[in-house]
């Protein structure tokens, strides 16, 4: 798989999440795959999550957790099998009632059968973990 093909992969899987099409957001990911979110107890979502049941598991805490004011990626790089993605997001948190703004990057791993295998998120968890605590 090229960098284009994998760049335009990872284009279209955040075309999907920005459409909630959430079954076709799985698709992009092996059954296996893992996505890995940073942070301690402090942020309830930490953790990694596997396969297309873990994600959606995450997905569904995420969704009742905070409720999301913006998710923007702003930029693509693609290099070999993997593809990283800058961005920012800002989200209230729902049983605090406290935001936060963060800066993020997301860098994918992409099989030779155009599937994601692996998410490693980067953010910052201390204003994530800010916004949790009461």
């Amino acid at each position: 798989m090229d960098t284009t093909s994998n760049l335009t992969l990872i284009q279209n899987l955040f075309k999907s999440f920005g459409a909630k099409d959430i079954p076709t957001f799985l698709s992009y990911f092996t059954p296996d795959a893992v996505w890995t979110e940073p942070g301690d107890s402090d942020i309830p979502y930490s953790g990694s999550y596997t396969g297309h049941a873990g994600i959606g598991e995450l997905l569904t805490k995420i969704s009742q957790l905070m409720q999301m004011k913006a998710f923007v990626p702003t930029s693509f790089f693609a290099a070999g099998n993997q593809v990283a993605v800058y961005g920012n997001d800002s989200a209230t948190v729902i049983a605090t009632g406290k935001s936060y703004s963060s800066l993020w990057s997301y860098v994918f791993t992409i099989d030779e059968n155009s599937k994601i295998t692996n998410l490693q998120v980067y953010m910052d968890t201390l204003a994530i973990a800010k916004a949790f605590t009461p």
